[in-house]
């Protein structure tokens, strides 16, 4: 009897530890793909920074005028729109639908990561993605109970046919890191790169770019060695280098992956691009009024099949000037 007991206990026990644990997802279960066609056009917007105290209107006349300007410039519309974090502080879940809405009803695609303050309001951690991924035009993924760092790391990968002439990577660079009392932002983490190198073992290596939010600290190297005339580059940075709380590979790993031209925003003001050790450091501009400084803006990056990325082929607007917040 004692026997047939400790069978069921023990049956019981497999049968919760198995409900437990975390579904397994394949490389492709992280996969999108669009349509390549020769100058593919990126619209990247960053830190927009909508909360309980913007104006939504004004937020979207500003995007309206940006988007408008970039259509006007290519002679149509890009065909994507990849934002790169921070698109929220202090939000509810009204401002997370209507901004989405919003984006939606532009019927472009649209790929989207996660800056340090878009978690920061009123709503779950899985709320934001649960929104991006009800809406029609959006490329993103997210498996909120996989066992990756962050809360985005997908792939698009764009088709000529059946091969890939290039792959975006989407990833969460995370929000903050506490060591004792202080307070540092936080990184890619191993496990993220390790993700990004079976994504091209299982998928192959071809010319690929990288978005995400906080840079890596190769950012402040391009930057000194761009001011002492040691590499070639364009725009300027008004703010410094606000990387993670620590140095790691991240750079030469992603380049190692075939990244050939790396996206951020969160320094708000810094609108520099860099050739650096051949990979491409292309900081965004806030793209809205709701955070400090007047300057706003978007950049604009064209894919002509190349391996490697120049400076010409990506352009910076700067919008108007308005009051400082």
């Amino acid at each position: 009897m004692k026997k047939k007991a400790l069978s069921v206990l023990l049956s019981l026990f497999l049968f919760a530890a198995s409900s437990c644990s975390k579904p397994v997802y394949s490389v492709s279960d992280y996969e999108k793909t669009m349509s390549y066609r020769n100058g593919f056009t990126i619209l990247q917007w960053t830190d927009i920074h909508l909360g309980v105290e913007s104006d939504t209107v004004k937020v979207q006349e500003v995007l309206d005028e940006e988007l408008k300007d970039c259509s006007a410039s290519l002679g149509r519309n890009p065909d994507l729109i990849v934002i790169t974090g921070d698109t929220f502080l202090n939000a509810t879940k009204g401002i997370v639908n209507e901004f989405f809405d919003y984006l939606d009803s532009k019927d472009i695609p649209f790929a989207f990561t996660y800056g340090n303050h878009d978690f920061q309001g009123s709503y779950a951690n899985d709320y934001i993605g649960k929104v991006i991924e009800s809406k029609k035009n959006s490329v993103f993924v997210d498996y909120p109970e996989d066992d990756l760092q962050g809360r985005a790391n997908y792939y698009i990968d764009l088709k000529e046919g059946e091969a890939t002439k290039y792959r975006l990577f989407i990833l969460d660079s995370n929000n903050y890191y506490q060591d004792g009392f202080d307070i540092h932002y936080d990184i890619i983490h191993e496990d993220q790169l390790a993700h990004m190198d079976a994504i091209v073992k299982e998928k192959g290596k071809v010319p690929s770019l990288a978005f995400y939010h906080i840079p890596v600290y190769e950012f402040a190297d391009a930057y000194k060695e761009y001011q002492e005339g040691k590499i070639e580059g364009n725009g300027e940075n008004e703010e410094k280098v606000c990387y993670g709380y620590k140095r790691t590979d991240a750079f030469s790993r992603m380049k190692e992956d075939g990244v050939i031209g790396m996206f951020c925003g969160h320094d708000h003001i810094n609108n520099s691009t860099l050739l650096y050790q051949d990979v491409l450091l292309s900081y965004g501009m806030k793209s809205t009024y709701e955070i400090y400084n007047d300057k706003v803006g978007y950049s604009l990056i064209q894919l002509h099949g190349q391996s490697q990325l120049s400076l010409g082929d990506v352009t910076k607007a700067v919008i108007g000037e308005g009051e400082q917040k």
